[in-house]
């Protein structure tokens, strides 16, 4: 029981557990991930790093190797009715989440790291800093650092937040062989598609649809190629030409919950998906986890491990930030899938003819500098 007692424990070896678990272990600070699965699957998930990421992935001294292993597309291409609109100079880096998270893996391990798979969390007690686990491990630790996904026991233990909504969204996923330069997007009537490369023969494959068909919350959930196209206008059709009955699918329903406006909660604190789960429009879930973790890490180690300060001060700075991201998110969401041709139609004049209307917030957001935030906070 007190093996750890002295230890954080990491809840989850996702995006924000493994770059905590590097920061902490690179500073010799006592840390343990526990994670429920057995292995790192990428069914079918690509995700995008954008300056505000890639910033970090040098921090933690993990950007060559997942540049090495990945895509860096220049430009961003808009379409709709198959036409182009626009074309905008990008700085991203494009890979899958299985890369990332093998390489975050990788650089943890090499500090020395401790991980512990198949460690499914039942239940924990905040006050008394106790971990169960369904394989009837329990441990005692110093902190508990809840990175255990959208689904996340951790959250539901202290926030009273209901049952998640079904967004009006529904998204499917998959990774092909093929070759690609740059991210395209098709924008029509109640769906957009995207397509990017993650290296230099996988494109990763997204399309999310404005329908009241309500998919499960789950990213294994396979679907058809027969599926997918009855949920897509055959205007379309020329934008899913390079799959066939061989690729790989999967389907899910988003899903929204309330915002938080608290992060912490005595001898617990919550990053990544745990604390904001958002839609998926703007491509920042991955870039936030890594912004949580790298905050949160560098403000343990910056207070000599006082947590309760690290709590005050990473919760300012986070919440803020948190908010304002999640409600791009869903205004992208609105903007992408505009039904009304006329609206649609002034959309698209904006892009084409006004674009630094269109990117102002997103450059707000690419060009965030977490150290700069941090070292304001400090003083």
């Amino acid at each position: 029981m007190d093996k750890y007692h002295n230890h954080i424990a990491i809840i989850g070896a996702g995006i924000s557990g493994l770059a905590l678990g590097c920061i902490l272990q690179e500073a010799r600070i006592p840390v343990v991930i526990f994670e429920k699965s057995n292995e790192v699957s990428n069914y079918g998930a690509g995700i995008s790093i954008s300056p505000n990421g890639i910033k970090i992935l040098k921090n933690l001294k993990i950007y060559q190797d997942v540049y090495e292993q990945s895509s860096n597309p220049k430009k961003a291409v808009y379409f709709s009715n198959k036409i182009k609109i626009n074309s905008f100079d990008v700085d991203v880096i494009t890979t899958s989440r299985k890369v990332l998270y093998k390489v975050l893996l990788k650089k943890y391990i090499s500090y020395g790291g401790e991980i512990l798979f198949d460690h499914k969390l039942s239940n924990l007690c905040i006050n008394n800093s106790e971990v169960h686990f369904l394989n009837n491990a329990s441990y005692k630790v110093k902190h508990i650092a809840a990175c255990d996904g959208i689904n996340s026991l951790c959250r539901n233990q202290v926030l009273s937040s209901g049952d998640p909504i079904y967004s009006g969204y529904s998204v499917w996923r998959s990774i092909v062989d093929k070759t690609q330069d740059n991210i395209e997007t098709l924008l029509g009537p109640n769906y957009h598609i995207v397509t990017y490369p993650i290296s230099s023969s996988k494109v990763s494959f997204v399309a999310a649809i404005k329908t009241n068909k309500e998919y499960i919350e789950s990213w294994k959930m396979p679907g058809t190629l027969e599926e997918l196209k009855a949920d897509i206008p055959r205007s379309a059709d020329e934008f899913l030409s390079f799959l066939d009955e061989r690729s790989i699918l999967y389907k899910w329903g988003v899903f929204t919950r309330p915002s938080v406006n608290k992060l912490c909660f005595d001898n617990l604190t919550l990053l990544g998906d745990a604390a904001h789960p958002i839609v998926p429009f703007i491509g920042q879930g991955g870039c936030l986890a890594l912004e949580d973790a790298y905050a949160f890490g560098q403000l343990i180690v910056s207070s000599n491990e006082d947590l309760k300060n690290t709590q005050r001060a990473y919760e300012d700075l986070r919440l803020q930030r948190i908010h304002k991201i999640k409600s791009l998110s869903e205004r992208q969401g609105r903007l992408n899938h505009i039904q009304n041709p006329i609206l649609a139609m002034g959309r698209n004049m904006v892009i084409k003819y006004l674009p630094t209307i269109g990117m102002h917030s997103i450059k707000q957001v690419w060009n965030y500098d977490i150290d700069n935030a941090l070292s304001k906070i400090k003083q």
